[in-house]
């Protein structure tokens, strides 16, 4: 097979395909290697067409994407005006090409709801809480679907009912989370307590006292700051991940060793928006055990609270003085029986 060309040698590497395509009479695994194919995001239209529904009520118009692609934000805008929605919440929804009803919450989503348009986009218009999406899921009509065939009707086994209801994740605001687990030690817990922007108190009291720990030149008593009081309702009683007793050891990555109780009242009252506290908690049952063996941390486990000593977990050491009267082997193999 020849090429034309201006007059030199023609040979059909000169006039390959392009990247991604097929040539004129070639297979897929003619030359060894299989074509490759780039993965294209979907197409914008010039004109987005609509169909919406909300009640009774349909609406019929395009949004125009030719020279600025609209943002979710200015979509829902659009919608909320046509149908006079400026007082109720509500959510967005669209039908894909598989049936099924997925929500559009995002710019991603937005643009994904783009390949369903063919070449209208049906959307569904409903108020917040109201959804059967929004109690159960999206996409569990296309689960139902696939369950049902001829081993439904030969079994006759009823539909499974649903009792758990999910809630949209953005009517969710985190408080607090135990972070940086893998790094703290097992007796500690590094906690983050968020307000997000809202005068709600953090909720406790602290306090100083003597804390006693073991370092490398023996046991020291030094000063310590401690959880006096938690108020009833506030954040940190809400979480359960902070309690009376437990000993205050940084405040945002800083040490509180060695500073007075209004300096850490004023690192706490700074970073309130956004607090990342780590403690020692009085009760180390509650914390995260890594591993099959347990780990000792550079601190005791030993706190002083006015006078009055708790202990945690005894050393490893004091465990090893007791067993080693128990235990003894004796060696039967020799003939006196010496141990």
């Amino acid at each position: 097979m020849s090429w034309k060309s201006d007059g030199r040698g023609s040979h059909a590497s000169s006039s390959s395909p392009s990247f991604g395509q097929k040539g004129p009479g070639s297979s897929g695994s003619g030359s060894g290697r299989a074509p490759i194919y780039l993965h294209q995001a979907p197409k914008v239209p010039p004109s987005l067409q609509v169909k919406s529904k909300f009640d009774s009520e349909w609406r019929r118009f395009s949004v125009p994407c030719k020279e600025h692609s609209p943002t979710y934000q200015e979509f829902r805008n659009l919608v909320e005006g046509l149908h006079e929605l400026y007082n109720i919440p509500f959510t967005l929804c669209y039908t894909s090409t598989g049936g099924d009803l997925l929500p559009i919450t995002n710019d991603e989503n937005f643009r994904k709801a783009f390949e369903s348009a063919t070449p209208t986009l049906k959307l569904l218009i409903q108020r917040k809480g109201e959804s059967w999406e929004e109690k159960y899921g999206y996409g569990t009509d296309t689960i139902d679907r696939k369950r049902k065939g001829i081993s439904v009707l030969i079994t006759g086994s009823k539909p499974m009912k649903r009792n758990y209801n999910i809630s949209n994740p953005e009517d969710f605001r985190q408080v607090s989370a135990i972070i940086d687990v893998d790094i703290v030690p097992e007796a500690h817990r590094r906690v983050r307590l968020c307000k997000h922007g809202s005068d709600r108190p953090l909720g406790f009291y602290i306090r100083d006292g003597m804390s006693v720990r073991v370092t490398s030149q023996g046991v020291m008593k030094v000063q310590g700051i401690f959880i006096s009081r938690l108020v009833e309702g506030g954040l940190a009683e809400s979480t359960g991940l902070l309690a009376v007793n437990d000993e205050v050891l940084e405040v945002n990555g800083v040490e509180v060793q060695g500073k007075t109780l209004d300096q850490v009242t004023d690192m706490m009252v700074a970073n309130a928006q956004n607090l990342i506290i780590t403690v020692k908690p009085a009760n180390q049952r509650n914390t995260l055990q890594r591993g099959g063996t347990s780990r000792t941390s550079a601190t005791s486990d030993w706190s002083d609270d006015r006078g009055k000593v708790t202990q945690g977990r005894r050393p490893i050491a004091d465990h090893e003085d007791e067993d080693s009267d128990e235990d003894e082997v004796v060696d039967y193999t020799r003939p006196n029986g010496t141990r």
